[in-house]
């Protein structure tokens, strides 16, 4: 079982309590990488200056993505998709101080163990920021599955 750190957003202080997932429907999050080692939500996080409160309920959010797996998590209607256009895309909805709305998709290596963040929006007037934000992530999405490209193009997700 995996152990995650558990964020106290409201002392904005990480708190020593370990908490482990069960194994039962947990599904494995990665994030992509580019090419020269950068973790593509890490600098979206540093570019659009997430606030305590934005990275505690993204981090809640991953949580019990996590923890629930995909098929409840749609159900429950805090993951969207797939989006117009992109049927192997989906977006991760998170209300708080901005509506952040990570891009994800199953797999792409295994459906049905695992999902892969491709790259971080914000939604504003109910238009994503960046507006190309579903195409850059099914191109991210694509990257992965290119066996002639250098792997590995993902790197285990870390809680922001």
């Amino acid at each position: 079982m995996d152990e995650y750190v558990v964020y106290n957003m409201y002392s904005h202080m990480l708190t020593s309590d370990r908490r482990t997932w069960p194994e039962g429907g947990a599904m494995k999050l990665w994030n992509f990488r580019r090419p020269l080692h950068l973790d593509e939500m890490a600098i979206w996080a540093g570019e659009v200056k997430l606030t305590h409160r934005d990275r505690a309920r993204l981090n809640s959010k991953l949580d019990m993505l996590e923890r629930i797996g995909f098929e409840q998590a749609h159900g429950l209607d805090f993951l969207a998709g797939p989006l117009k256009g992109q049927r192997h895309i989906y977006k991760l909805v998170i209300h708080s101080d901005r509506m952040l709305r990570p891009m994800l998709c199953l797999g792409p290596i295994d459906n049905s163990q695992e999902m892969t963040l491709l790259c971080g929006a914000i939604e504003k007037d109910w238009t994503l920021h960046p507006a190309n934000a579903p195409e850059r992530a099914e191109s991210n999405r694509l990257d992965l599955l290119d066996k002639d490209k250098q792997p590995p193009w993902r790197v285990d997700h870390e809680r922001f």
